[in-house]
């Protein structure tokens, strides 16, 4: 039985997870499990990519000493953030986190003052967000020292990993579709955002393909001969690569984790004044097409709310179950708020910004735990709801299934929610979702799988998701709170100058 090692790194968490295959089923074991705490350093926040290597190293050695030989090794993280590596191959600073506060809506006017709003989405199909790369190197460029200038490679988080791991460099294309510098038509860096940027020649290479191989193993005893395999990079491209699809059906996805991103498969790219005035986005999947779809606030809201709670009990968060149960002996629909509100996207006091939220737009605030628990999911649900009819007319068709993956799909609330609040069967799993594509780009580069497609074959033999369907009476309760959620997105938009101050 052969086993990989996808290295999976998430924004508050990272792990090295054991994929095993015996021919007809891939069975899953996390190896270890870190901790991602951003630092604060002369008043920017980085990634701690020094204490990242440090549990991936631990857990690549851990899984040696386990299971004996590893077949390969990949690796996937969030999108958008990158570092620089200096002709030494030393790397100029650590990374800085896209919550960084210097990331923000003036810079974001300013680049697109430059650059073009219309033309930026035309040829780059990505949504605006404050924290897209081509924002932050934008940003970069008012620093009294650019490290562009003192640069020889930019790689991306993954592409540093596997740099660390195996010292190759390579810009692979999933994880670069989401820097909003990739040209929809030729799939490579566009040069006029490049050239806008002020990024020189020669410190980005054309994307690898999910399935490359990249180089071997270094410095871990054991390991040497390791081959490391550019996967899925962006962890979302991975997590959409192991989505168990019929492919007679019509379905779309939704990967759930600290973002939600809700989207289906296209062979071509959406380019509609409607796409544009929505802000959806074209970013790679590992079969070359484009996953279309919106990046919605998911459970970072949650994780956030545990956060401050463990602060107040001592460092021990709530357990996710014992939340669930206090949520459902709580009214329905009590208080909705905008996920993707502005406030809500630093890190920190959670809990007052969603009674702040309240009484901005005239609602009751929270005041228990199930109270602030409820209303972190059902408002988060309601944001699916809004997204799921736009992904419809924009696409025109109306899907059969939606394949929920990750984490979240294990909170049976959360699951009936989604049901009923779409209107639409779910299927459940994998939960493991990015893990699992991750090996399955593995597999292809090694020639153990033929295809993405006979790879979503295998996912569908080794998994036991669970499904749910939509009730009449819960759709009914969600089409009556709707118009609530949406006043309430409007007036929060409207005070949000008051919120800013």
């Amino acid at each position: 039985m052969k086993t990989h090692l996808s290295i999976d790194l998430g924004a508050g968490s990272g792990r090295v997870v054991a994929v095993r295959n015996d021919g007809g089923r891939l069975q899953l074991e996390v190896v270890n499990r870190f901790a991602n705490d951003p630092v604060e350093i002369g008043g920017r926040l980085h990634w701690n990519f020094p204490g990242l290597l440090g549990g991936i190293r631990q857990g690549l050695a851990a899984a040696r000493a386990k299971y004996g030989e590893i077949a390969s090794v990949g690796i996937d993280t969030w999108g958008v953030d990158y570092g620089f590596l200096d002709k030494g191959g030393r790397l100029l600073s650590l990374p800085i986190a896209y919550r960084d506060s210097h990331y923000n809506p003036r810079n974001t006017a300013r680049a697109l003052e430059a650059l073009g709003r219309r033309e930026l989405y035309r040829e780059t199909g990505i949504q605006f967000m404050d924290f897209n790369t081509v924002f932050q190197l934008f940003s970069e460029k008012s620093e009294p020292t650019p490290l562009p200038q003192l640069a020889d490679r930019m790689l991306f988080m993954p592409d540093l990993v596997a740099w660390a791991l195996c010292g190759e460099c390579a810009n692979e294309a999933t994880i670069a579709s989401t820097t909003g510098m990739i040209d929809l038509d030729t799939r490579d860096w566009n040069a006029r955002i490049l050239k806008a940027v002020d990024l020189p020649d020669g410190l980005l290479s054309t994307p690898v393909q999910p399935g490359t191989v990249l180089g071997r193993v270094r410095g871990i005893p054991g390991l040497e001969n390791t081959p490391v395999i550019a996967v899925g990079a962006h962890d979302t491209a991975s997590a959409v690569a192991s989505v168990p699809a019929d492919p007679s059906t019509s379905w779309a996805y939704l990967a759930t984790g600290t973002w939600a991103l809700l989207g289906v498969e296209t062979s071509e790219p959406v380019r509609t004044d409607a796409a544009f005035e929505l802000n959806y986005t074209h970013e790679g999947a590992v079969s070359g097409a484009f996953r279309f779809l919106k990046n919605c606030t998911g459970m970072w809201m949650v994780q956030e709310l545990r956060r401050a709670w463990a602060a107040e009990d001592g460092g021990k968060a709530p357990g996710w179950d014992d939340l669930m149960h206090a949520a459902e002996a709580t009214a329905p629909f009590r208080t909705l708020v905008d996920p993707d509100w502005t406030p809500f996207q630093s890190p920190g006091e959670m809990p007052r910004k969603i009674v702040e939220f309240a009484r901005l737009t005239g609602q009751p605030a929270p005041s228990s735990r199930g109270e602030f628990y409820r209303t972190a999911m059902e408002s988060v649900v309601m944001r699916y709801r809004q997204v799921w009819g736009e992904l419809e007319a924009l696409t025109g068709r109306r899907r059969d299934v939606l394949h929920m993956i990750g984490g979240a799909t294990q909170d049976a609330m959360h699951c009936r929610m989604t049901a009923d609040a779409l209107g639409v069967r779910i299927a459940c799993g994998p939960v493991e979702g990015a893990a699992m594509g991750n090996a399955l780009a593995q597999l292809v580069g090694l020639g153990d799988v033929a295809s993405f497609d006979e790879g979503r074959v295998l996912v569908r033999k080794s998994i036991e998701g669970g499904e749910w369907t939509p009730s009449p009476d819960g759709a009914a309760a969600w089409d009556d709170a709707y118009p609530r959620f949406l006043e309430a997105k409007r007036r929060a938009a409207e005070a949000k100058p008051a919120a800013a101050e």
